[in-house]
C-alpha cells in the first residue's frame, strides 16, 4: 500500500482561518469570495456554515457578509451584533446591510486556492481510472465509514461470492478534512486506508471492493471508489445511496430497474431501484465497467435494499462510532 503515501489533504480549515484573518478592520468580504480564495466557489455552502458554526465563533467574522452586502450572523449572535462591529470599525451599515459594498470589498486574498490543487489531482485520478470488466470475485470486501466529532471509523467486511461475511475489521484515522460536496475522498480517505492497511496484513485482501460513494459518477469522474481503487490498483465499485450528478429520471421505477445514468455523454452510472423507497446510484471505481458492477450490485442483493456486506459494514462503522 505504498501508494497512500501519494494522498495528500490540505488543511482547509486553516487555510480558512488565514484568509478571514486577512480581512482589516474597516473592510469586508463576501462568502463567495472566499470559497474562491479557496480554489472553488462551488464552496460558498461550506463557508457560509463554517463561518457560524462555534468553531469559528473567536474569527473575525462579523467582516464576511453576503453577496447582497447582508451581514451574517456568527455563533451565538444576532446580524445587529455583526451590524455594530462593522460600524464600529467605519464601515457603513444600512438596515442589515454594508452599503456600498464595493467601497468596503476586499479580496485581494494571498492563497494558494487548495481546493483548485485537489480539483487538478481528482481529475488526474479519473484519467487513470480503468474500465474493464469485472471478473466473478470469490472474496468480495465492501467498506463504509461513520464519524465521533473529529474521528472516522471505517469498518471493512470480507464476504464470500455469495456475499455472505466471513470476516471483519473496524480502524479510525482523523478525519481532519470538512465535508463539502465533491471532496469526500479527503475527508475518508484516511480512515479506509487504515483499515485495508490492516486487512492486508491479515491476509483479507479482497478480489473486488464496495465503497459507499460514487465512482466515475463524479464530476471530475473521481468519486471515493475511483480514488481508492486507483491508490491501491484494486478492482472497487461505488454504490452511493444518494443522487451526486449526472442525469437521469428516477420516476416509477420499478424494484429491480435500472436506468443509466448520464453525464455529459457518457453512461457513467446507473440508477437501480432495490426497494420501494430505495434507489442506488452504482458506478465502475477501478478495474471494473458498468455492465459488470451492475451485475455484481444487482446480484447481491437481490432481495435487500443494500448488498449486505455494504449493509453490514455500515452498521459495524456506526457501532464504533457510538462506542
Amino acid at each position: 500500500m505504498e501508494a497512500a503515501a501519494e494522498l495528500w489533504v490540505p488543511d482547509l480549515i486553516g487555510v480558512l482561518r488565514d484568509l478571514v484573518h486577512q480581512i482589516p478592520p474597516g473592510r469586508v468580504s463576501t462568502y463567495r469570495a472566499l470559497a474562491e480564495a479557496l480554489g472553488d466557489p462551488e464552496a460558498v455552502r461550506f463557508v457560509a456554515a463554517f463561518l457560524a458554526s462555534e468553531e469559528a465563533k473567536d474569527w473575525p467574522v462579523h467582516r464576511v457578509v453576503h453577496s447582497s452586502g447582508a451581514v451574517g450572523r456568527p455563533f451565538g449572535e444576532d446580524t445587529s451584533w455583526a451590524a455594530a462591529r462593522l460600524q464600529a470599525e467605519g464601515v457603513k451599515v444600512v438596515g442589515d446591510r454594508v452599503e456600498p459594498l464595493l467601497r468596503y470589498f476586499f479580496g485581494a486574498f494571498r492563497t494558494d486556492r487548495p481546493l483548485a490543487r485537489l480539483q487538478e489531482e481528482q481529475k488526474g485520478i479519473g484519467k487513470k481510472a480503468k474500465l474493464e470488466p469485472l471478473p466473478k470475485p470469490e472474496r468480495i470486501g465492501a467498506v463504509d465509514v461513520a464519524y465521533r466529532g473529529e474521528l472516522a471509523f471505517a469498518a471493512y467486511v470480507l464476504a464470500g461470492p455469495d456475499g455472505d461475511p466471513l470476516d471483519y475489521l473496524v480502524a479510525h484515522a482523523p478525519a481532519r478534512f470538512p465535508y463539502i460536496r465533491t471532496y469526500l475522498s479527503y475527508r475518508e480517505l484516511p480512515a479506509y486506508l487504515a483499515v485495508l492497511r490492516e486487512a492486508q496484513e491479515k491476509g483479507m485482501w479482497p478480489d473486488a471492493l464496495l465503497v459507499d460513494g460514487n465512482g466515475i459518477l463524479h464530476p471530475r469522474r473521481a468519486g471515493i471508489a475511483t480514488h481508492l481503487g486507483v491508490l491501491l490498483d484494486l478492482p472497487t465499485v461505488g454504490v452511493a445511496k444518494g443522487h451526486l450528478c449526472g442525469d437521469v429520471n428516477t420516476e416509477g421505477m420499478t424494484i429491480g430497474e435500472w436506468r443509466p445514468v448520464l453525464l455529459g455523454e457518457e453512461v457513467a452510472g446507473a440508477a437501480l431501484r432495490t426497494g420501494r423507497n430505495r434507489t442506488l446510484f452504482v458506478s465502475p471505481g477501478h478495474r471494473a465497467d458498468l455492465p459488470s458492477s451492475l451485475d455484481l450490485v444487482t446480484f447481491l442483493t437481490r432481495n435487500e435494499e443494500l448488498p449486505p456486506p455494504l449493509r453490514f459494514a455500515h452498521e459495524l462503522a456506526t457501532e464504533a462510532s457510538r462506542a
